[in-house]
């Protein structure tokens, strides 16, 4: 098969997966009052508590998808059980960000403390701690650069971990997070969830022209989630985990 070929089939099946992501939200009969509650929720996510019913919500999405089952979204019950994952997915999301916050936080300190200590003092002495304070913050801004790339493509994987394992733990996993976080599945539906993410944005900024458009716009984010947490469920689905593969090695066969 000529190179052309697989690209245009590559091409083709992660369109039909984007074309999959993007119809599940409105799957089944209940996929009105699904949307409905999940954007209500997101509407009132300034009070925050409902906010975390949502991530508990797309927990379970990403959960039940990677176990195969991605006939139906789920529905909105066990509020107790989502209101825990959201708690913990909330929790995910801070350790992950947090790091990148503060490696910026520094790069801007390093920035504007040496230049301000610099000027008050002025003559060569002053210049030279001006320059290795851009210095310094230049060094510092890259790295937080690198530190918040590596956090927004590894936490979707990490809430993957945690979804799939019920362990807290498993987010924040070496071993696991680079097993998923170098599969070509789940890099394919990251990009996925990219482009689904900027799709809903683009959805969102046009409705919102009006009054009535901009209590839509909650909707419109909720079911680009939806599809973004499906297109994840979607690529971790075959990675298989520590338990798996200790299964596969005692069988010599692919566990079931």
């Amino acid at each position: 098969m000529s190179v052309a070929c697989r690209s245009e089939r590559s091409r083709q099946y992660q369109r039909t997966k984007l074309e999959d992501a993007l119809r599940f939200p409105w799957k089944g009969e209940q996929n009105v009052e699904t949307i409905l509650i999940g954007g209500v929720l997101s509407l009132l996510g300034v009070f925050f508590i409902p906010t975390l019913f949502v991530y508990g919500y797309l927990v379970r999405v990403i959960r039940q998808v990677a176990a195969g089952d991605d006939e139906l979204p789920p529905v909105f019950d066990e509020w107790g059980e989502l209101l825990v994952d959201g708690v913990l997915a909330f929790a995910i999301s801070l350790v992950y960000f947090l790091v990148p916050a503060i490696v910026i936080t520094v790069g801007v300190l390093a920035w504007i403390l040496p230049v301000g200590v610099g000027t008050s003092v002025g003559g060569t002495g002053g210049n030279s701690v001006a320059v290795l304070g851009v210095l310094l913050a230049l060094a510092t801004a890259a790295v937080g650069l690198i530190t918040l790339l590596a956090a927004v493509y590894l936490f979707p994987a990490a809430i993957a971990a945690f979804a799939r394992t019920g362990s807290f733990g498993a987010a924040f996993s070496p071993s696991l997070l680079r097993r998923i976080g170098t599969d070509g599945d789940y890099a394919v539906a990251w990009l996925i969830a990219i482009v689904i993410g900027v799709i809903a944005q683009i959805v969102a900024g046009a409705v919102a022209i009006t009054v009535l458009g901009l209590v839509l716009v909650p909707f419109v984010t909720f079911y680009g989630n939806i599809a973004s947490a499906y297109a994840i469920g979607r690529g971790i689905e075959s990675v298989p985990l520590p338990d798996e593969q200790s299964e596969e090695s005692a069988t010599g066969q692919p566990a079931v």
